[in-house]
């Protein structure tokens, strides 16, 4: 090309030129919002709402404004990402260095929820024209508006675009609405010197950009690197396909470790429990001499049973993000093969893909397969040999601490040290 601009979102769909100059799809609105009603929602509509939850913020759960995509996968509301600092907030994933690996604008949800928003209002028969606010007979595709009979006339007078009644899109699932929302969204030029938006169906892969005929012919550095653009997006979308596939091996081996680190958690959590109990019975048996040191070795099994936790809990807290991106990161890809725009890809494959390769180089730590329950074995022959001492060498002992010389020995069997 003989201009190499920087590149820039692709423009919108074009608009009668009847019509101010306004957003073609109403802002998107909450699930739940937008319509009050003396009734609750219907089975469908509590349905829908079920399944589009992945929409909302995943740090506050609530309708995510202006969302962005983290390296991690997450998505959070621009509210939750001024509040993050350094790390995510739901995995804790620390922020990558680099200009490269900042938040992405999430134009895949944004523009899911501008869809379901104008299905909304279509279903509920609360839609009303863009151009008159009148109530709104027909959607138009490809410029996105809702159109009253009265405005339709004009509208197909200049464009002639495919705009279908709103009666008979109401009796369309949501589903099969998106999915046409989808397939008509048109891609442009991205030359932003062309006084009206370009159609294009050519991608070059030299400038990482879609391009009108006459850009393509003028663009003589990248003859052998023009190709078809739903090529080029069915190849990226294969490309997701695939490493989330790849992925799934991983998934298991994180799986399995999560597993393992789980079940080494219960098991420790047993022995504790035993080595608790065992002390308790011996205990018992002296009680009135040894309620000090009860107190010490329990203490002192807490303490080890604090220290192994922490060891297994810091590398299952890994484990635990790393699948949650793993998961995160493949259903994401499917929400986008069933949902996402052609643009929406081109706009977020080489983030994702940047981000599935980054999870592809994850390798989940060796666990410890087993608890060394040995480490608690010391809490018992103290306290054995202890018992030993009140029972059977009481004497003998009385007779150790009333000597100068074994007063100032180091202190053996009977030591209530737990940590010796």
């Amino acid at each position: 090309m003989q201009q190499d601009p920087e590149p820039t979102g692709s423009p919108g769909p074009q608009q009668d030129p009847t019509l101010p100059h306004s957003p073609s799809m109403p802002p998107p609105e909450s699930l739940s919002e937008g319509h009050q009603s003396s009734h609750s929602d219907s089975p469908t509509e509590q349905a829908t709402e079920e399944e589009f939850q992945f929409l909302r913020c995943q740090g506050c759960r609530a309708e995510a404004k202006c969302p962005k995509l983290l390296p991690c996968l997450h998505t959070l509301c621009s509210g939750c990402l001024e509040e993050s600092g350094v790390q995510c907030p739901v995995c804790q994933a620390p922020w990558p260095s680099g200009a490269g690996t900042q938040a992405l604008d999430n134009v895949f949800f944004e523009s899911l929820q501008r869809r379901l928003s104008v299905y909304q209002q279509i279903a509920r028969e609360q839609a009303f024209c863009t151009r008159c606010k009148e109530p709104a007979n027909y959607w138009c595709f490809e410029c996105e508006q809702l159109i009253c009979h009265k405005c339709f006339e004009a509208h197909q007078w200049f464009l002639k675009h495919e705009a279908r009644p709103l009666a008979e899109l109401r009796s369309q699932s949501i589903r099969e609405f998106l999915d046409g929302t989808r397939k008509s969204n048109n891609i442009f030029c991205s030359n932003p010197n062309h006084r009206t938006p370009m159609l294009t169906s050519i991608y070059c892969r030299g400038c990482s950009k879609p391009l009108c005929c006459s850009c393509a012919l003028l663009d003589r550095d990248h003859s052998e690197l023009k190709c078809d653009i739903s090529t080029e997006i069915q190849q990226r979308q294969d490309e997701l396909d695939t490493m989330t596939q790849d992925l799934q091996e991983q998934d298991r081996a994180f799986a399995a470790a999560q597993a393992q680190m789980r079940s080494a958690i219960t098991q420790l959590g047993r022995v504790r429990a035993d080595t608790e109990e065992f002390i308790r019975e011996r205990v018992r048996e002296v009680v009135a001499h040894v309620l000090e040191l009860e107190r010490e070795l329990l203490e002192g099994v807490g303490a080890r049973y604090q220290r192994d936790y922490e060891e297994i809990a810091g590398q299952l807290g890994r484990l635990d993000a790393v699948l949650q991106r793993i998961r995160m990161g493949s259903v994401l890809v499917q929400r986008m093969k069933l949902y996402a725009s052609d643009q929406e890809v081109l706009d977020m494959h080489d983030f994702l893909r940047k981000a599935l390769h980054q999870l592809r180089q994850e390798e989940p730590q060796s666990p410890r397969a087993t608890v060394h329950t040995n480490s608690f074995d010391a809490f018992r022959m103290r306290l054995q040999d202890l018992l030993s001492c009140i029972t059977q060498g009481t004497d003998a002992a009385l007779s150790r601490r009333a000597s100068p010389e074994a007063a100032s020995a180091p202190r053996d069997t009977c030591s209530t040290d737990p940590h010796r």
